[in-house]
């Protein structure tokens, strides 16, 4: 049997990595079924309607029903997956929720509500944890991904361009069309999506993903532009709030490479231009982000006034929510509520919305916080959070439903492996620390840049 023997500096100590040459001799974190990730994704790109009774099924509705028992048993039991804190915090936050509309409405009107809630929330995190527990699962993903993305870049710009829904003209007993009118001189794309908002979403949040993930170097910087042209043809403020922050955190982790706790900067001074805004104009920062963030005052206003009437509403019923009633507001304004963080906790009440980011931000936190030696799970790290970043903050414009909703819950799932993977890793290396403290040279074969390295 023969070692290969790599050396690296890791913070204050030197790890010792080992491979070993077959599988067979070696225990890894077993693979996770990638292919339901694979289906799932795909199965957003069907945009009709199946009912069953009363019961309104969707393609992404079907596959994570079926895939529901199965994958909770598989992560409650199985000793392949490692449970963590976000996995009891999003559970807490849909049984939160399914207690609330039972509240609000009684046990025999809410069964179905409850249940969709339960599939597209629960059942989406549960299917990214239980599917993706490798690098190699990541990446077949994001391939997946990256695919579904090429398909959708004709019938997005056409229908842009041809002020037409190409795509849903094609579907026999498709979804409807959403008519949100025109922007720059364009019609706002939705392809498969049931508003044009949430194809922005979708589509803006896999520049992290292709940015780190992607290989070989030819085709990555290739999918910047796709994604790019597919957030344009979106036209949505949510859509290019989540890019741009995307090409904001990449390009200072390529400025910043080199700075230990450049994140931790990062987060003091955005803190610190909080302040100083909140200083030097005459409105809050919340006022300002949304108004240059927005396509024109009059969404602007609105979305300050959503927030304004919104918060009025969680206030006035904190506990439960207000579960499927609708919200208090002047007769004038829309019944949409722009901000998906608001939503939880507007419909299901605070514990559910505390219970909710409480959990994004645990498993976010778990995962940058972790250090690797291996360029492939680095990629992977950093992809994550560079979207999860995109998604998350692009959620205080957007309100996820659906199949979005549940894509957004089924990425939040998928980052777990990197959270608790185990220090024997999927190709074999073992970190472990020398036996000699003094040893000064190290040896790699890897490149000193490491993406999202722990501050």
């Amino acid at each position: 049997m023969h070692f290969r023997w790599r050396t690296r500096r890791l913070g204050e100590h030197d790890v010792t990595r080992q491979t070993l040459p077959t599988l067979s001799e070696r225990t890894v974190t077993a693979s996770g079924p990638a292919y339901l990730a694979v289906i799932f994704l795909f199965s957003l790109l069907v945009p009709i309607v199946i009912p069953i009774g009363s019961l309104q099924l969707m393609p992404h509705r079907i596959v994570l029903l079926v895939c529901f028992f199965p994958t909770l048993v598989m992560l409650l039991s199985s000793p392949d997956i490692k449970l963590i804190p976000s996995d009891w915090l999003i559970m807490g936050s849909s049984v939160w929720a399914a207690l609330a509309l039972i509240v609000n409405h009684g046990v025999s009107s809410t069964i179905e509500p409850i249940g969709i809630h339960m599939i597209e929330f629960l059942g989406a995190y549960m299917l990214g944890r239980t599917a993706i527990r490798t690098a190699e699962d990541f990446q077949t993903f994001v391939k997946a991904f990256l695919l579904l993305l090429i398909i959708l870049l004709p019938f997005a710009a056409l229908e842009s361009l041809t002020k037409r829904p190409v795509l849903l003209d094609l579907i026999p007993q498709s979804i409807a069309a959403t008519d949100t009118g025109e922007r720059l001189g364009m019609r706002r794309a939705q392809t498969a999506f049931a508003h044009p908002i949430l194809f922005g979403a979708f589509a803006s949040s896999a520049l992290g993903l292709f940015w780190y993930i992607i290989t070989p170097e030819r085709t990555r910087a290739l999918t910047a532009p796709l994604v790019a042209a597919l957030t344009v043809f979106s036209l949505s403020t949510g859509a290019f709030i989540s890019f741009v922050m995307q090409v904001i955190f990449i390009a200072w982790e390529t400025i910043a490479h080199t700075i230990r706790r450049r994140w931790t900067y990062f987060g003091v001074g955005a803190i610190v231009a909080y302040f100083l805004i909140d200083l030097l104009s005459n409105r809050t920062p919340f006022h300002v982000l949304v108004t240059y963030a927005s396509f024109n005052s009059g969404s602007a206003y609105n979305r300050i006034l959503i927030w304004q009437y919104g918060t009025d509403n969680v206030w006035a019923n904190p506990v439960f929510g207000l579960g499927l009633n609708d919200w208090v507001r002047p007769s004038w304004m829309s019944s949409s509520m722009d901000n998906f963080w608001l939503v939880i906790a507007t419909q299901y009440g605070l514990p559910a919305i505390a219970l909710f980011i409480a959990g994004v931000v645990t498993i976010i936190r778990s995962v940058a916080l972790r250090d690797f030696i291996q360029e492939p799970i680095r990629r992977c790290q950093a992809g994550f959070l560079v979207s999860v970043g995109g998604i998350v903050i692009a959620g205080g414009t957007v309100h996820y439903w659906h199949g979005i909703m549940a894509f957004a819950l089924f990425f939040f799932g998928s980052g777990g492996w990197i959270a608790k993977i185990d220090e024997q890793s999927e190709d074999g290396a073992v970190e472990t620390p020398l036996q000699s403290p003094e040893r000064k040279l190290t040896y790699t074969r890897f490149p000193s840049k490491k993406p999202f390295a722990k501050d």
